[in-house]
């Protein structure tokens, strides 16, 4: 489903494409900029001595794609992953990473006014995840940084990493 329809045009303001999926409850979207596609879940080698939220890596198409659960890195509830979970497989600074995602809701198109700036209110995720709210009628859905998502993840498995090896001595 696309949001095109609901867009009069009024001229030259941008128009933003996104991938919207669920996580718990929530709506989120990626912009698809980053998207490189998503696919069903597939067997995933977990690696030692990783923060809980890395999956491990997968074999994709041949390429070794590491794998990671956003709802655990947001801390969200656990839940089975069942016929509707996949992996969005995004390019971030040349490199292919996979999140799983409860499920794919829709591509959407938003003009820029349709994008509110992150809230400076406490939600469920960090501030610094969220590049906005966008809104569709009655749906809001979480926006997020990729990229700042992305630098989260490394930073805490360079951490994870050096705590591991300090234990060692």
């Amino acid at each position: 489903m696309s949001t095109e329809d609901n867009m009069p045009d009024t001229g030259e303001e941008d128009i933003l494409q996104f991938i919207c999926f669920k996580l718990a409850d929530e709506e989120y979207a990626i912009s698809v900029d980053f998207i490189l596609e998503a696919i069903k879940v597939l067997p995933v080698t977990p690696l030692p001595q990783v923060p809980e939220f890395c999956l491990g890596v997968a074999n994709f198409r041949g390429l070794i794609l590491p794998v990671f659960d956003l709802r655990k890195k947001f801390l969200l509830d656990c839940a089975p992953f069942n016929r509707d979970t996949r992996i969005l497989i995004a390019n971030i600074d040349n490199m292919a990473v996979g999140f799983i995602i409860d499920r794919i809701i829709d591509h959407v198109k938003l003009k820029s006014s349709q994008v509110d700036p992150a809230p400076r209110v406490k939600m469920n995720i960090p501030r610094g995840y969220i590049q906005g709210l966008g809104e569709i009628g009655a749906r809001t859905i979480i926006i997020l940084n990729l990229k700042n998502v992305h630098d989260s993840i490394v930073a805490e498995i360079s951490e994870h990493s050096l705590n591991q090896f300090n234990r060692g001595f």
